[in-house]
């Protein structure tokens, strides 16, 4: 038996499905039938099922005025054949322990979704579609009784076709952003059954709401917009198909059971966070290691094996321009050992950075290394336990830097961190083997990077000394200043210095200042590059003795952003300054000092490593590395590895709607500055080195599509046999059309692309690609974006260029061009483009019948006994002759007697020998 407990409206975690103002019936706010059918899918998935069998709501949830509700969600052990019962229960969050809990739905979760159907993705409105008129729709719900405001009110346009209504329906822009976060929108969903009232066979007047759901099966997550197809299957019932804004199945449901509207809704009826996060190093599962796909015999070794990898099967190269010149003799897996530097910290990290960056660039220059994957192998260059050393600070740098290139260009990087143990290296060829970007080998056991949540503590962080001075560096901008605000007005700090580049002279300094005056403190506004060590110790020198330094805060950073293969040695330069120079310099003239906290202002950049950010990741990877490194030799050193701040700063304000949609794709979701001072707070009072203090939302993380980052997949958790679906297209601002176009499944849009006509493929693809661009861009709209107009007129740069090659080279299985965008610059170039490459492999005649053999195996088993399903057999067997070529009689005569009185391998047999399958 699983428990799943949900927290209430206002303080529920991300994928809690809503309930509002925006859903009312008879002045009655209802947490929404759609969303019980959401939770029972998010259920399903965390067991390993991926249809609802059915699902019966049995007493409405009716939200109160005040105060919360839980909700808690049972799923039985599976019986027999696989299914397992589903009930969901509610109370007042605040209610004695000893109150009961009210069953609001049961159902079914079962194993065995249905196919999805492509049916809407031909001719749109479909053909013989009449429109119907729905400008006044949601004036008519409310005369019935039935409130929808606007987060509801989705239903753009509707088409009639005899009994059925087809319709498009669309949310407003808030509402598609959030759509990552589930499976189908409760809100979207609910919206596509407002077609109901546009049924002939539903219009009695009668409103009617979402009694019992029968075989409903999610093909595609996230979805933004959608086209829908209702059905009416007899006295209040209907079937629904939905698909994405280009015609990929989304969700069908087989039957819906509509019960009219009640007269009244009884109180019977009932009515029913910010965590801190760390990165552990946990062991890996070697079970999934598959070693055929880079075997250790097709490695090559750049450099000499000074670094000791003795024992591995490798051809060794003296640098990259050694590698064979032909494509088709590179090694799948070149392997590059880091050996420490031998110089100061600051100078080992700029060498070791400028030379990795130089390997990555050369690396995703030439086509000759497009199949093949480089492999960082570092020694001591993180931490893989609490309190553990950390020796290689130079190669902790290159981590972040690395990161960010994985980031920009998956499966071409990987990262592996040994120690001196002689079985760790013997471990690498089964390291290499898995799945995993970033791996650690200690003692010869593989571990593997995943990001883990950090309760705070009940405990209150360490006081600070209301005598003693607190330096805060780079004070002036938009986080110091609210940490030096947070420090006087609820540390009860009384002596501040703070440090920045321009000082008194920078914006809002004097009004800074006079705030913290009246609040009580003594503040001096000083100007100061605390990377300059001379200038840092002078400054130092100024703080009375009479109130010593006790604790330092650098929040000091620059950006200078760009994709990895854009930075240069001086870009790089520039941003690591800041940290590493300042935070070295900070620590060496302070040791000597009794100081309470020295705390680093750090960035999940250099954890996640941010995409056109690998110079800033490369910098704060340092900062959490030189914390651990400090902190191991028991000094009060901690690294915040903050998210996303709502407020924007210096560096923050250049964000594009892009860049905010990318991060909310990746789950982060920005926090306010009160919700910042508190974390700091928190964080703080964790007793680690490194604290990731940040808002996550592990929903849109991919779980969804079965693709999960490394990183996340301790936090989203993949259920065996859990569905692998991929996110609709048209999912809006937030998640973007391009997601969905990006997360299909290629063998699904192969088999698709097949079974078009000729004519309508390059429409198909080019629908696919406008779809992906509008999602990248944040556009509303694919209407947004003119096939012929140029790409980068439309607003991309060089990072969202990556987004968009990473994204399409998904969808299609293929690793696409670093330069896609500029040798294709239109979406129409692109379109065409991709049909090229796809259609040597795709189009042939053979692999137009691969989906249609693929239903008949599936059905085979009926073939044996089933007069009608014989029949239908060698029906469909004569189509597809006709389709590779022959003719209909001569097809008739192929199949005429073959089939009645054949085995299941005489089938199989003819269908590879007639129509030269296998």
């Amino acid at each position: 038996m699983v428990f799943f407990s949900i927290r209430p409206p206002g303080r529920r975690p991300p994928r809690a499905p809503p309930g509002g103002p925006d859903h009312a019936v008879l002045d009655t706010v209802l947490f929404p039938g759609t969303a019980f059918l959401e939770l029972a899918i998010q259920a399903g998935d965390q067991v390993g099922c991926d249809r609802v069998e059915e699902l019966t709501l049995q007493a409405p949830l009716i939200l109160p005025e005040r105060g919360a509700v839980t909700l808690q969600l049972v799923v039985d052990a599976p019986d027999e054949d696989g299914h397992r019962t589903l009930n969901v229960y509610s109370r007042p969050e605040d209610a004695d322990r000893e109150l009961p809990w009210t069953r609001h739905a049961t159902g079914v979760l079962a194993v065995g979704a249905a196919e999805g159907s492509y049916d809407l993705g031909g001719a749109w409105p479909p053909p013989g579609a009449e429109p119907i008129e729905v400008e006044d729709l949601y004036e008519r719900f409310a005369a019935g009784g039935f409130g929808y405001g606007p987060s509801f009110q989705g239903l753009r346009a509707a088409w009639l076709r005899g009994d059925e209504v087809f319709a498009e329906v669309r949310p407003a822009q808030e509402q598609q952003s959030a759509a990552t976060g589930y499976g189908l929108h409760p809100a979207l969903l609910d919206a596509a059954l407002h077609t109901i009232a546009l049924a002939p066979t539903f219009q009695d007047g009668e409103g009617r709401l979402p009694f019992s759901w029968t075989g409903v099966s999610l093909h595609a997550a996230g979805a933004g917009e959608v086209r829908v197809r209702l059905t009416p299957g007899g006295a209040d019932t209907v079937a629904l198909t939905v698909a994405d804004s280009i015609g990929r199945p989304v969700a069908t449901v087989e039957s819906l059971v509509l019960r009219k509207r009640p007269e009244q809704l009884g109180d019977a009826a009932t009515t029913g966070g910010d965590t801190l996060y760390r990165l552990d190093w946990v062991a890996a599962d070697t079970s999934a290691a598959v070693p055929e796909r880079y075997p250790a015999g097709s490695w090559g070794l750049l450099g000499d094996d000074d670094f000791k990898l003795v024992g591995l099967d490798a051809h060794t190269y003296r640098d990259l321009d050694a590698l064979p010149a032909d494509p088709a003799a590179m090694p799948a897996t070149v392997l590059v050992p880091c050996a420490p530097e031998p110089q100061g910290v600051a100078d080992a990290v700029r060498t070791a950075t400028h030379r990795a960056l130089a390997l990555v660039r050369a690396w995703l220059t030439e086509e000759r290394f497009a199949d093949s994957r480089l492999v960082f192998i570092t020694r001591g260059a993180v931490a893989t336990t609490p309190g553990a050393e950390v020796p290689d600070l130079a190669h902790a740098a290159v981590w972040g830097l690395v990161r960010s290139a994985q980031s920009e260009n998956p499966d071409r990087f990987v990262l592996v961190d040994l120690d001196e143990h002689e079985g760790s290296v013997g471990a690498l060829p089964t390291a290499l083997a898995l799945d995993e970007p970033q791996l650690a080998v200690r003692q010869g056991d593989i571990t593997v990077a995943r990001l883990a949540t950090t309760p705070a503590p009940d405990t209150a962080p360490p006081a600070w000394d209301p005598e003693g001075t607190v330096l805060v560096t780079g004070a002036t901008g938009t986080i110091g200043g609210v940490i030096a605000r947070h420090l006087v007005a609820e540390g009860g700090v009384r002596h501040l210095l703070l440090a920045g580049r321009r000082g008194p002279d920078a914006e809002g300094a004097a009004e800074l200042r006079s705030e913290l005056a009246e609040l009580g403190a003594e503040v001096t506004l000083a100007a100061c590059d605390v990377a300059d060590r001379e200038a840092l110790a002078a400054l130092l020198a100024t703080v009375p003795a009479a109130h010593p330094l006790t604790a330092v805060v650098h929040t000091a950073g620059v950006l200078d952003d760009g994709v990895v293969s854009s930075l240069t040695p001086e870009r790089m330069d520039r941003v690591l300054r800041p940290k590493v120079d300042a935070a070295l310099a900070l620590y060496e003239l302070t040791r000597d000092l009794d100081l309470s906290a020295l705390v680093l202002f750090s960035s999940i950049a250099g954890t996640f490593g941010g995409m056109g950010q690998g110079n800033y990741s490369a910098a704060n990877a340092f900062l959490d590395a030189f914390a651990q490194h400090c902190r191991a030799q028991g000094r009060p050193v901690q690294s915040h590895a903050w998210g996303l701040w709502a407020q924007r700063s210096d560096m923050t304000g250049k964000l594009a709607g892009a860049d905010l949609n990318r991060l909310a794709r990746g789950g982060i979701v920005p926090f306010s500055s009160a919700d910042g001072a508190r974390l700091f707070d928190a964080a703080r009072a964790v007793d680690a080195a490194v604290v990731l203090p940040m808002r996550l939302d592990t929903a849109g993380l991919g779980g969804r599509s079965g693709d999960v980052p490394a990183l996340l997949r301790g936090l989203v958790k993949a259920a065996p046999a859990k569905p692998a679906r991929r996110t609709a297209a048209g999912t809006g601002t937030g998640t973007g059309a391009g997601a969905g176009a990006a997360s299909a499944r290629p063998e699904g849009l192969k088999q698709h692309l097949s079974s078009l006509p000729e004519a309508e493929r390059g429409r198909f693809l080019l629908d696919l690609v406008r779809t992906t661009v509008a999602g990248v861009l944040g556009f509303d709209s694919v209407a947004a974006v003119d096939a012929e107009r140029g790409l980068l007129d439309l607003g991309f740069d060089s990072l969202t260029a990556v987004e968009l090659r990473n994204q399409l080279g998904k969808a299609t299985g293929r690793r696409l061009p670093v330069t896609l965008l500029f040798d294709y610059p239109t979406s129409t170039a692109i379109a065409a483009y991709l049909e090229a490459e796809i259609a040597p492999e795709t189009f042939t005649a053979a692999s137009m019948a691969f989906p249609e053999l693929d239903a008949l195996e599936s059905n085979l088993a009926r073939v044996a006994t089933d007069e009608e399903a014989r029949s239908t057999l060698a029906s469909r067997l004569q189509d597809l002759l006709v389709r590779l070529g022959q003719g209909p009689e001569d097809a008739e005569d192929a199949v005429a007697g073959r089939i009645d009185a054949a085995s299941d391998d005489e089938i199989f047999d003819f269908i590879e020998n007639e129509l030269g399958l296998s």
